[in-house]
Parts: C-alpha cells; sequence; structure tokens
C-alpha cells in the first residue's frame, strides 16, 4: 500500500436468496470462515487504513461476527442498489480517506498480487476511477467492458443491455473498484434508477466520470477464477474448490507431501512445517500445527491441535484441541 490513506467498501447487504438459507449470505463458512472473513482479511493484508461493512440482511448476525474484527459497519436499510449501497458506506470513511477500494462480500477468492497490482496500476495512471477487469473464455452473464480504437474504456455494458457485437467482447467488470474518494462523493448523488429494476447502480459512475472528463480506466488484472461470486450453494463448492487448490499449491512448494492432494481437505489457519507427509481423506482444520517431519495417516481428523515435530500420527485418528 502506497502512502496515500485508503479506505474499503464492502458490500455485505445481500440476502442471498439462491442460499435458501437464513443465515446471512456473507456468514456461509468457506473452509471453515465466513466468506466475509476472507474479504476482510484480504483487505487488511494491503494495509488499508479504514474498512466499512455495509450490511443488511440479518444485520445482527453480521454486526456480531464484524465486532470481533474491529470494522466499522453501515446499514443499508433498504436494497435499493449497488451505488446506494457505497453510499451508505461512504459516510461511515473519515474524510480523510483518499482513494476507495469497492469490493462485494461475497467473492472471497481475489488474490492481494491482483489488488496490489490494481492499486499500483491506478496510482500509476493517476486515475480518478479504476475498475479491475478479466478476460473470459465464455463472458455469459458478466457487464462487459467496452473500449474505443484507442483501447480507452469507454462504458461498461451489462449482458441484458448488450448487443451481439457488445457480446462479443471477452473482458468483463469484475465489479471491484479504486477510486478517488473526491470522484466518488461528486458521482454518487447524480446516479439515478430509471431502470427496470429502479436501483442506483455503481456501474452509472463510469459513463457519469467520463461525461465530466475524469481519468476512468479498466484494468484487466484478475484471473478468471478470482472472479466468482457466491450465490449459490453449488458456488460455494466452486470456490471451496478454488481455495483448496491454492491452499495445496503453497504448502507443496514449501515442502509438504500431500498424497493424493486433492482427497485432503485443509483449512486457511493451519501452519504446516515442511518435511511432513499427509497421507489421503485426511482433514486439517482451525489453527493446528505440524511440526517438521510429522506423518498424518490416512483418514485422520485434526482440528485445533500442535502436532510436534517427527510425531506419527495413526490412519483414522481425531484429535481435537
Amino acid at each position: 500500500m502506497s502512502g496515500k490513506s485508503t479506505g474499503a467498501i464492502i458490500l455485505a447487504a445481500g440476502k442471498g436468496t439462491r442460499m435458501k438459507s437464513d443465515l446471512p449470505k456473507v456468514l456461509h463458512p468457506l473452509l471453515g470462515r465466513p466468506l466475509l472473513w476472507h474479504v476482510l482479511a484480504l483487505v487488511e493484508s494491503l494495509g488499508v487504513q479504514e474498512t466499512v461493512a455495509v450490511i443488511g440482511h440479518g444485520r445482527e448476525r453480521v454486526e456480531r461476527f464484524l465486532k470481533g474484527y474491529g470494522v466499522k459497519w453501515a446499514v443499508q436499510e433498504e436494497q435499493l442498489g449497488t451505488g446506494h449501497a457505497v453510499s451508505c458506506g461512504l459516510g461511515a470513511l473519515s474524510d480523510s480517506v483518499e482513494d476507495i477500494l469497492i469490493l462485494c462480500g461475497d467473492t472471497p477468492l481475489f488474490k492481494f498480487e491482483t489488488l496490489d497490482a490494481l492499486i499500483k496500476a491506478h496510482e500509476g495512471h493517476g486515475s480518478d476511477i479504476s475498475v479491475l477487469s478479466a478476460l473470459f473464455s465464455d463472458p455469459t452473464g458478466y457487464g462487459r467492458i467496452v473500449r474505443d480504437a484507442a483501447g480507452r474504456l469507454r462504458a461498461i455494458v451489462e449482458q441484458k443491455d448488450g448487443d451481439d457485437e457488445t457480446l462479443s467482447i471477452r473482458e468483463i467488470n469484475s465489479g471491484t473498484y479504486l477510486v478517488k474518494a473526491e470522484a466518488l462523493r461528486e458521482l454518487l448523488p447524480l446516479i439515478e434508477n430509471n431502470n427496470a429494476q429502479g436501483e442506483y447502480y455503481l456501474t452509472d459512475i463510469v459513463a457519469l466520470g467520463l461525461q465530466k472528463g475524469l481519468s476512468v480506466e479498466a484494468f484487466p488484472l484478475a484471473e478468471e477464477d478470482e472472479t466468482l461470486g457466491v450465490n449459490s450453494r453449488f458456488q460455494l463448492s466452486q470456490a471451496e474448490a478454488v481455495l483448496l487448490k491454492r491452499l495445496r499449491r503453497r504448502l507443496m512448494d514449501s515442502g509438504v507431501t500431500l498424497v493424493m492432494a486433492d482427497t485432503i481437505y485443509l483449512e486457511p489457519g493451519v501452519a504446516i512445517e515442511n518435511d511432513v507427509v499427509i497421507e489421503p481423506f485426511t482433514m486439517i482444520c482451525g489453527s493446528t500445527s505440524i511440526g517438521k517431519g510429522a506423518r498424518i495417516g490416512a483418514g485422520a481428523i485434526l482440528k485445533d491441535v500442535a502436532i510436534p515435530a517427527g510425531m506419527v500420527v495413526q490412519p483414522g485418528m481425531i484429535l481435537t484441541g
């Protein structure tokens, strides 16, 4: 993070109808932690000075979760669209904040490196509005990034509004933005809700910013799997698969042997030293730590325990802290 004062607004007010659950969508567990935890952890790793979560459905439960993380929250009483949600969050940030990172609380897969690159591109280009985009093999369902002949961003067009030429574009809007606070304060009141849903769309700040001569850029820095939003149990399982693949790869790159790696379940809080061997169908959960050279037998379940260096955990053992 640069020397600029940066704030973050995390949009977490949605009901999550397709989850078919009484639990607010952003509290559904992904590898043992709520979806919202993953987004908060990412923002924290970037060194953002202030974070506010915009909450709505199931607000009491989300508030209880947020109290443990020193994060501000703002309540969106009515679900009037993403532009309205950002307006609710903006009021909770200090006037000293210069840039504002806007993320969705149900999009937990962005990497630190991607958002760090967005911040550097935003500052390097002197942008007022920066849109994080991605190139998709199949962009169906996503808003398209429309550029002019010189490659400059000209519009974001939603799937339902695109003609055949627009829908052939592979560059999509990820729903993540970095915006100068001054520009956001100027543009949000100008958003109108004259659309089929009667909602205030944050994407409208792109057209409004261009009309006012602001510097508006789209940076195709995200990989396709990073942009996955979780709106259903199936998408939750897809996100789990992506994160597990990353965790397994990170451990193997650090010197851990995973036998039949695809069968091993891990959570982000585990710490495993090199030369550990983990056999198939094991579950390593919570804050478990495993010392150098240990061996974890097939089918073992470990949760919140410390395994000393060199220890052999027999197959099928269940150890909990």
